[in-house]
């Protein structure tokens, strides 16, 4: 009869014990959480709190580059009130200093015209014609030193060059011994007011003769 041959637990489907009990506590042991340890808990918390401290420093900031905004704004809004206050108060203090200057022109203008209505009376009465023309001539010379004194020039071109710039020219002639254009005669003077043109003068030119050709093409 044969011998019973030792038979192989795996082979049947057994497995001792003590196996499955050391594969219980290896899986125990791997899926079991690690515990933070103490120190690594406090290197958190500091790291927590030093952001914490650098939101508010930095909410600290915002606020003050807020409140210089709104400072600035606040300044340049009274700024911008003040410089239009000052431009209308210019404006008006301008029209004022106008009108006083016109009427103070006004009442040195109606001296005149009263000299003027004293010369006309004077003609129909018995004085010489001399007379009278003084006292035009009188009249005249006060009316130039008003027009200087309110800074208004008389342009007279006589025997200038004559520039289209202060000069009107109503006629012209052809000279031979000029050569450029020249004023000869002024119908009516210019006057200047502040340096500026307030009335060109109406004047007569005389301009260089043109050149003129022969029968045969050539220039005489």
């Amino acid at each position: 009869m044969p011998k019973n041959k030792d038979l192989d637990p795996t082979e049947v489907g057994y497995v001792p014990q003590d196996n499955e009990d050391d594969h219980a506590a290896e899986s125990e042991h791997h899926h079991k959480p690690r515990q933070s340890s103490p120190h690594g808990t406090a290197e958190l918390r500091r790291k927590i709190s030093e952001l914490e401290q650098t939101i508010e420093k930095q909410q600290t900031i915002i606020n003050q580059v807020r409140q210089e905004r709104d400072d600035f704004q606040d300044k340049f809004l009274r700024n911008l009130a003040e410089m239009d206050n000052f431009r209308k108060r210019i404006g008006k203090e301008k029209e004022e200093y106008q009108r006083f200057v016109l009427g103070e022109f006004l009442l040195s203008l109606l001296e005149i015209y009263d000299n003027f209505e004293r010369a006309i009376r004077a003609h129909t009465s018995d004085e010489s014609p001399r007379s009278i023309l003084s006292g035009v001539q009188m009249i005249f010379k006060q009316l130039q030193e008003l027009l200087r004194k309110y800074r208004v020039e008389e342009l007279n071109p006589y025997e200038h060059p004559f520039d289209p710039n202060f000069h009107q020219a109503l006629s012209k002639e052809e000279r031979d011994n000029i050569t450029d254009p020249l004023v000869v005669e002024v119908y009516q003077k210019g006057f200047l007011y502040n340096e500026k043109l307030l009335r060109p003068a109406l004047v007569r030119v005389a301009i260089p003769p043109a050149e003129t050709t022969n029968h045969n093409g050539e220039e005489d």
